[in-house]
C-alpha cells in the first residue's frame, strides 16, 4: 500500500489458530469493496501455536495486512500499545480475533467517521455472552455512569472506533485496553457516536477473562485506574495539528 490508509484495524490474538482462518477469510470480503483505504494489523501475543505463521503466510500474498509479533507475553495492552505505535491510519478500529465481533459489520463505522466522529462505539445486540459475564459488565457500565458523565451507553465494548490521536502515545498501565474509550474522552474526543452490531458466541476455545476474576478482582483494578484518569496520567500532550486529524473521504 503506498497512500496513507484511511483506517488501521487493529486486531490482537493468542492461539486463536482455529479462529483465523475465518476471521480471515472474512476479513478479505469485507474489505474488498470497502469505501476507505485500510491497513489491518494482526498483533500475535507471543501465541504458542502457528496462528502467527498463518496470518503471515496470509500477509504475505493479500496487500494491506501485516503481522506484528511481541517477543513475549504481553497480554493486549501490550498488543495495542505495538499496533498503535505502527498505525498510519488517522482512525483505528479495534476488534476481537476470537469470531464475537463480525467483519461484515466494519462498513456500519464509515459514516461517523466520515462525518468527523472521534469515538464510535460498537454496541453489542443481542448479546451471547454467558449471564454472569453480562451481569459483571453490567455493573461495569453502570458504575462508570456514576462516576462520569459518559454520552455511551456502553463503556465495555471491543469494537470501536478512535480518531488515531486520541490512542497514540498512552501511557499504559497494565490492562489499560480495557479502559480505552474513556481514555480517549477524556483526552478530548468532542464526537461521539454508536454504532449497533451483531455478537456472535465463540466458537473456538475459552475466554481469556473470567466473570468470576471480573466482578470480584476487577473492582480494585477499575478503581485505580479511576484515580490515575482523575488524576490526569493520561491527559493528551497537546502539538501542533497535523495530517493526523484529516478528514476521510
Amino acid at each position: 500500500m503506498t497512500e496513507r490508509p484511511d483506517v488501521s484495524i487493529v486486531i490482537a490474538f493468542h492461539n486463536e489458530r482455529d479462529s483465523l482462518p475465518q476471521l480471515l477469510d472474512e476479513l478479505k470480503a469485507a474489505l474488498t469493496d470497502f469505501p476507505l483505504t485500510c491497513e489491518t494489523l494482526l498483533v500475535d501475543d507471543a501465541s504458542t501455536d502457528d496462528g502467527a505463521d498463518m496470518v503471515e503466510r496470509f500477509a504475505a500474498s493479500h496487500e494491506g495486512f501485516r503481522l506484528l509479533r511481541l517477543a513475549r507475553r504481553g497480554g493486549q495492552t501490550e498488543c495495542y500499545r505495538s499496533a498503535f505505535a505502527a498505525a498510519h491510519a488517522p482512525y483505528i478500529i479495534r476488534m476481537d480475533a476470537d469470531l464475537q465481533d463480525s467483519p461484515a459489520d466494519l462498513v456500519k463505522f464509515v459514516e461517523p467517521m466520515r462525518e468527523g466522529a472521534d469515538l464510535v462505539m460498537g454496541l453489542r445486540e443481542c448479546r451471547r455472552h454467558r449471564r454472569l459475564l453480562r451481569l459483571a459488565s453490567a455493573v461495569y457500565d453502570i458504575m462508570i455512569m456514576l462516576i462520569f458523565d459518559t454520552p455511551l451507553h456502553s463503556n465495555s465494548g471491543s469494537y470501536v472506533c478512535f480518531r488515531t490521536a486520541l490512542v497514540k502515545d498512552v501511557p499504559f498501565r497494565k490492562n489499560d485496553h480495557r479502559y480505552l474509550p474513556l481514555i480517549a474522552m477524556r483526552r478530548g474526543e468532542g464526537h461521539v457516536r454508536e454504532v449497533l452490531v451483531r455478537h456472535r458466541s465463540r466458537r473456538y476455545g475459552e475466554s481469556k477473562y473470567r466473570p468470576f476474576k471480573k466482578l470480584l478482582l476487577g473492582l480494585p483494578e477499575v478503581i485505580r485506574f479511576l484515580f490515575r484518569l482523575k488524576r490526569g496520567y493520561y491527559d493528551l500532550v497537546r502539538t501542533p495539528s497535523g495530517s493526523s486529524a484529516r478528514s476521510i473521504r
